[in-house]
């Protein structure tokens, strides 16, 4: 027991003196800091008693309590300073403030006796702030003993403004009372039993108080009690919150990573391009998107919502996701897909969750593709340059009823045909006087967009579009997006392409790789000129500002077919797109005319078509011009 008993106390000492928990660490320092704001405005009101005995409305010796609230104020400050000196952030600190401020106490008390019955009381309840019995039972038990001696220094030293009522005389004193008060007469006798004045004043006065004290000082040790336990309470909170946060982050990033997220997704083709992102509302979100090759010549490509937020949603979306790429690679087509998963979805979901999805299969090669929609928001399509939503009649959500067999639809794609698919986090995002963002402004940022854009600056386009209409208010709902762009290579066209370093000296090796094609396929000595003259001009370019800091590539490629050439020239540079440059005013003189600019209105010129994009982190310029007549 004996054991125990020491084992408890050592540990309470090094807590309060030695080591301690963050949390009380972080509670010390904040009641230090405390203590030491209130000894200050103590030392405000002692200067203020002070100047009130000078000006006569307190009755206490001038001498006496000049002495008193000097030695006060000097024991104030001092304790003060230190603390904030150190911030707060020293053990000892708490033993300082609380033993001076209870002298100080004690100083008034003696100077005042009878008066501030109360003030030995701030001791004790200012050591609550720290939430510890041992300190708030130390500070009472000091409280008790120096306001004794205190009492005891007023009565002893006639001092202090004691009640006449407990004042003993020796036997045959005569008082002989003035103008002055009854204090100064008893002073002036010199005839006061000091012995039972005290004894009278213990009985009277100073065991009531100590009852008063004790009782005061028990709750404040139960308040301190409840104090701490309610610290440690809140510290267990603090570490449970912490451990879900982490939890939480995690399975943000193990949901993050379920999700394709590497970018160009297929460098292998170079018949299409694709891009997406996710951004849930809360860690963890019931949106997702899923693009994938079923085969060689099929790619599937999926967005979906689960009904409700956070982890049962997450989950519920895993599930969905992992079933409906499991089925799509068995080679069943959307509207199988959906119904097969529908069933296996509605199977034990008694939360009653379910989703909404769009799917679409596309054939690389002949560019149909085939869709179903499983109560989604309808796509965005850009087909031959027109934006248009792809209305189409949905089906039921997934998830919802048992047995319901999804149709589906198809469409044709053509070269530079585009689809954006989204969540409703998108439409349905409000600004802070609740007005939806809504399809009309998503078709608007989508049509200014122009065809030559990338799936990536697209999205990006968008995803600035809403933030900009929703400012500061907060997002309640999943946002999604995604991008394709078919561009597919003509099958049945001759194609040679050949890489070379981008500098000065490789050019006669490209224009001879150029001609040599030309040659070879019977274009005219004006095409030949025309097309060798913009390719000088082009590689050129590249050679001198794609590459500023570095030595890079440039890729040469032609497309034969019939009488017509398609030349591109691909390079992995700065983003330049050079038929954004201004055409010079050719009319203008040479003085007048700006610098530069001439050799790409040139190549325009020459050229039937020129086309400009950045794909992949790759300049792309294509030049299109017949070779015979």
């Amino acid at each position: 027991m004996l054991v125990k008993a020491k084992k408890s106390l050592i540990k309470r000492f090094e807590e309060e003196f030695i080591r301690t928990t963050d949390t009380l660490w972080e509670n010390e320092i904040a009641a230090n800091l405390f203590v030491a704001s209130s000894m200050l405005g103590t030392v405000v009101v002692v200067a203020l008693m002070w100047l009130a005995n000078i000006v006569g409305i307190m009755d206490v010796d001038p001498t006496f309590m000049r002495r008193i609230s000097l030695a006060s104020i000097g024991e104030l400050l001092i304790p003060a300073g230190l603390c904030y000196y150190f911030k707060g952030r020293k053990k000892w600190l708490k033993v300082v403030m609380l033993l001076t401020y209870t002298i100080v106490c004690a100083r008034i008390e003696s100077a005042m006796t009878y008066a501030v019955p109360l003030i030995m009381a701030c001791p004790i309840i200012m050591s609550i702030r720290y939430y510890s019995r041992p300190v708030c039972v130390s500070t009472a038990i000091l409280t008790v003993l120096l306001s004794g001696l205190a009492s005891f220094y007023g009565i002893k030293m006639g001092q202090g403004l004691m009640d006449s009522n407990y004042v003993r005389f020796l036997e045959g004193t005569v008082l002989q009372l003035g103008s002055g008060s009854l204090k100064d007469a008893i002073r002036q006798s010199g005839m006061v039993d000091f012995s039972g004045s005290w004894t009278s004043y213990v009985l009277r006065a100073y065991l009531p108080k100590l009852a008063m004290y004790l009782m005061i000082a028990s709750v404040c040790v139960e308040i301190s009690k409840r104090g701490r336990i309610a610290i440690f309470s809140q510290q267990a909170e603090t570490r449970k919150s912490e451990k879900i946060a982490t939890e939480l982050n995690l399975a943000s990033s193990i949901q993050a990573n379920m999700l394709p997220n590497i970018f160009p997704a297929f460098p292998e083709y170079n018949d299409f391009d694709i891009y997406a992102t996710m951004t849930p509302a809360r860690e963890v979100g019931g949106d997702f998107y899923d693009f994938f090759m079923v085969d060689e010549k099929h790619l599937a490509m999926v967005i979906a919502d689960v009904s409700g937020k956070g982890i049962p949603a997450a989950m519920f979306m895993v599930i969905a996701k992992t079933l409906i790429k499991d089925h799509s690679q068995l080679g069943l087509s959307p509207a199988e897909v959906f119904t097969k998963v529908n069933n296996l979805l509605c199977e034990g979901n008694e939360a009653g969750l379910f989703v909404t999805a769009w799917m679409g299969i596309l054939d690389i090669d002949s560019g149909e593709m085939t869709y179903a929609n499983a109560g989604h928001n309808p796509p965005v399509v850009m087909l031959n340059g027109e934006v248009s939503y792809l209305r189409s009649k949905p089906g039921f959500v997934m998830a919802g009823m048992e047995g319901y067999r999804f149709t589906q639809q198809t469409l044709t794609l053509h070269k530079g045909d585009k689809i954006f698919l989204y969540t409703d986090g998108a439409t349905e995002s409000s600004n802070i006087d609740g007005e939806l963002y809504g399809e009309e402004r998503l078709i608007n940022c989508l049509k200014g967009l122009g065809r030559d854009v990338s799936c990536t600056q697209a999205l990006r386009a968008v995803r600035s579009d809403i933030d900009a209409f929703v400012k500061d208010a907060e997002q309640f709902d999943d946002l999604t997006l995604l991008a394709f762009d078919y561009t597919p290579k003509n099958k049945d066209k001759e194609t040679v392409e050949r890489t070379f370093d981008a500098t000065d000296e490789k050019l006669h090796e490209a224009m001879a790789f150029v001609e040599e094609g030309l040659e070879a396929h019977e274009a005219d000595m004006k095409s030949t000129m025309a097309i060798t003259v913009a390719l000088e001009e082009m590689f050129v370019n590249i050679a001198h500002y794609a590459y500023p800091d570095s030595k890079g590539k440039a890729t040469i490629g032609m497309s034969f077919d019939n009488d017509e050439v398609e030349i591109y020239l691909v390079d992995s540079g700065i983003p330049f797109n050079p038929l954004e440059k201004e055409d010079p005013n050719v009319k203008a003189s040479i003085e007048e005319r700006e610098v530069g600019g001439l050799g790409i209105f040139m190549v325009k010129q020459s050229m039937d078509e020129c086309h400009y994009e950045r794909r992949n982190g790759q300049n792309i310029f294509t030049m299109k011009r017949k070779i015979r007549k």
